[in-house]
Protein backbone atom coordinates (compact mmCIF):
# COMPACT_ATOMS: atom_id res chain seq x y z
CA UNK A 1 0.00 0.00 0.00
CA UNK A 2 1.26 3.47 -0.84
CA UNK A 3 0.25 6.16 1.61
CA UNK A 4 0.14 9.87 0.89
CA UNK A 5 2.53 9.93 -1.98
CA UNK A 6 2.96 12.14 -5.03
CA UNK A 7 4.56 9.22 -6.87
CA UNK A 8 2.67 7.42 -9.64
CA UNK A 9 3.03 3.61 -9.74
CA UNK A 10 5.67 2.35 -12.18
CA UNK A 11 4.83 1.40 -15.77
CA UNK A 12 5.82 -2.18 -15.11
CA UNK A 13 3.07 -2.45 -12.53
CA UNK A 14 -0.48 -2.48 -13.94
CA UNK A 15 -1.64 -3.33 -10.42
CA UNK A 16 -5.35 -3.19 -9.79
CA UNK A 17 -7.12 -2.22 -6.62
CA UNK A 18 -8.68 0.57 -4.60
CA UNK A 19 -7.56 4.15 -4.14
CA UNK A 20 -8.44 7.25 -2.16
CA UNK A 21 -7.75 10.78 -3.38
CA UNK A 22 -7.29 13.52 -0.78
CA UNK A 23 -7.97 17.15 -1.62
CA UNK A 24 -7.12 20.04 0.70
CA UNK A 25 -9.36 23.05 0.00
CA UNK A 26 -8.29 26.28 1.69
CA UNK A 27 -11.75 27.67 0.98
CA UNK A 28 -14.99 26.42 -0.55
CA UNK A 29 -14.85 25.49 -4.23
CA UNK A 30 -17.76 25.63 -6.67
CA UNK A 31 -17.78 22.86 -9.29
CA UNK A 32 -17.67 24.43 -12.75
CA UNK A 33 -18.30 21.47 -15.07
CA UNK A 34 -20.25 18.27 -15.48
CA UNK A 35 -23.41 17.01 -13.84
CA UNK A 36 -22.56 18.65 -10.51
CA UNK A 37 -21.92 22.13 -11.96
CA UNK A 38 -22.74 24.79 -9.38
CA UNK A 39 -22.35 22.52 -6.33
CA UNK A 40 -20.30 24.11 -3.56
CA UNK A 41 -17.66 21.92 -1.91
CA UNK A 42 -16.62 22.97 1.59
CA UNK A 43 -13.14 23.99 2.66
CA UNK A 44 -11.09 21.38 4.52
CA UNK A 45 -10.37 17.82 3.42
CA UNK A 46 -12.31 16.06 0.69
CA UNK A 47 -11.78 12.33 0.22
CA UNK A 48 -12.84 10.51 -2.92
CA UNK A 49 -12.68 6.71 -3.00
CA UNK A 50 -12.67 4.62 -6.15
CA UNK A 51 -11.34 1.43 -7.68
CA UNK A 52 -9.20 0.68 -10.71
CA UNK A 53 -9.72 -2.87 -11.88
CA UNK A 54 -9.39 -2.32 -15.64
CA UNK A 55 -6.40 -3.07 -17.87
CA UNK A 56 -4.40 0.05 -16.93
CA UNK A 57 -4.94 -0.48 -13.23
CA UNK A 58 -4.11 2.05 -10.55
CA UNK A 59 -1.36 3.72 -12.58
CA UNK A 60 -3.65 4.67 -15.47
CA UNK A 61 -6.43 5.79 -13.18
CA UNK A 62 -4.14 7.95 -11.06
CA UNK A 63 -2.55 9.50 -14.15
CA UNK A 64 -6.02 10.41 -15.40
CA UNK A 65 -6.92 12.04 -12.10
CA UNK A 66 -3.67 14.02 -12.17
CA UNK A 67 -4.12 15.21 -15.78
CA UNK A 68 -4.88 18.93 -15.99
CA UNK A 69 -6.99 18.60 -19.12
CA UNK A 70 -9.44 15.82 -19.90
CA UNK A 71 -13.00 15.25 -20.93
CA UNK A 72 -15.31 15.20 -17.93
CA UNK A 73 -16.44 11.57 -17.91
CA UNK A 74 -16.61 10.51 -14.27
CA UNK A 75 -18.04 12.66 -11.47
CA UNK A 76 -14.59 13.12 -9.94
CA UNK A 77 -13.25 14.61 -13.20
CA UNK A 78 -15.30 17.75 -12.48
CA UNK A 79 -13.23 18.25 -9.32
CA UNK A 80 -9.80 17.11 -10.56
CA UNK A 81 -9.80 19.52 -13.53
CA UNK A 82 -10.15 22.38 -11.03
CA UNK A 83 -8.05 21.03 -8.17
CA UNK A 84 -5.71 18.03 -8.49
CA UNK A 85 -5.46 15.65 -5.56
CA UNK A 86 -2.97 16.69 -2.89
CA UNK A 87 -2.28 13.10 -1.81
CA UNK A 88 -3.51 9.61 -2.46
CA UNK A 89 -3.54 6.15 -1.01
CA UNK A 90 -3.36 2.99 -3.11
CA UNK A 91 -4.12 -0.60 -2.18
CA UNK A 92 -2.98 -2.83 -5.03
CA UNK A 93 -4.51 -6.15 -4.05
CA UNK A 94 -6.74 -6.61 -7.11
CA UNK A 95 -9.91 -6.20 -5.02
CA UNK A 96 -12.68 -3.60 -4.86
CA UNK A 97 -12.74 -2.07 -1.36
CA UNK A 98 -14.21 1.32 -2.21
CA UNK A 99 -17.53 0.86 -0.39
CA UNK A 100 -15.75 -0.57 2.67
CA UNK A 101 -13.50 2.51 2.79
CA UNK A 102 -16.38 4.92 2.21
CA UNK A 103 -18.47 3.31 4.94
CA UNK A 104 -15.55 3.47 7.40
CA UNK A 105 -14.95 7.14 6.61
CA UNK A 106 -18.70 7.87 6.68
CA UNK A 107 -18.78 6.61 10.28
CA UNK A 108 -16.46 9.44 11.38
CA UNK A 109 -18.33 11.80 13.74
CA UNK A 110 -17.34 14.92 11.77
CA UNK A 111 -17.94 13.66 8.23
CA UNK A 112 -20.21 15.49 5.80
CA UNK A 113 -21.59 14.41 2.46
CA UNK A 114 -21.19 17.58 0.38
CA UNK A 115 -22.94 16.24 -2.74
CA UNK A 116 -25.19 13.19 -2.20
CA UNK A 117 -24.60 10.59 -4.90
CA UNK A 118 -21.28 12.05 -6.08
CA UNK A 119 -19.13 9.23 -7.44
CA UNK A 120 -21.51 6.51 -6.32
CA UNK A 121 -23.90 6.08 -9.23
CA UNK A 122 -22.87 2.42 -9.60
CA UNK A 123 -22.67 1.74 -5.84
CA UNK A 124 -24.61 -1.34 -4.75
CA UNK A 125 -24.03 -1.01 -1.01
CA UNK A 126 -25.95 2.17 -0.28
CA UNK A 127 -23.06 4.60 0.16
CA UNK A 128 -24.32 8.19 0.48
CA UNK A 129 -21.55 9.29 -1.95
CA UNK A 130 -17.97 8.35 -2.69
CA UNK A 131 -16.85 11.92 -1.99
CA UNK A 132 -16.79 12.86 1.69
CA UNK A 133 -15.82 16.09 3.45
CA UNK A 134 -14.02 16.68 6.74
CA UNK A 135 -13.44 19.96 8.58
CA UNK A 136 -10.05 21.71 8.44
CA UNK A 137 -9.40 20.79 12.08
CA UNK A 138 -8.84 17.14 11.07
CA UNK A 139 -5.39 16.21 9.78
CA UNK A 140 -4.59 13.93 6.90
CA UNK A 141 -2.93 11.58 9.38
CA UNK A 142 -6.13 11.38 11.42
CA UNK A 143 -8.09 10.47 8.28
CA UNK A 144 -5.62 7.70 7.48
CA UNK A 145 -5.81 6.35 11.02
CA UNK A 146 -9.61 6.39 10.94
CA UNK A 147 -9.66 4.59 7.60
CA UNK A 148 -7.45 1.75 8.82
CA UNK A 149 -8.43 1.41 12.46
CA UNK A 150 -9.59 -2.03 13.49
Amino acid sequence: MQRCTRQVPSRSSPAKGTYALFFWLESPLRIQRGRWRGQLLPGGWLVYVGSALGPGGLRARLQRHLAATKRVHWHIDALTIQHPPDAWLLLADGQRHECDWVQRLAAHPQVRVPVPGFGSSDCRRGCPAHLLAFPPSISLGELMEWLFRK
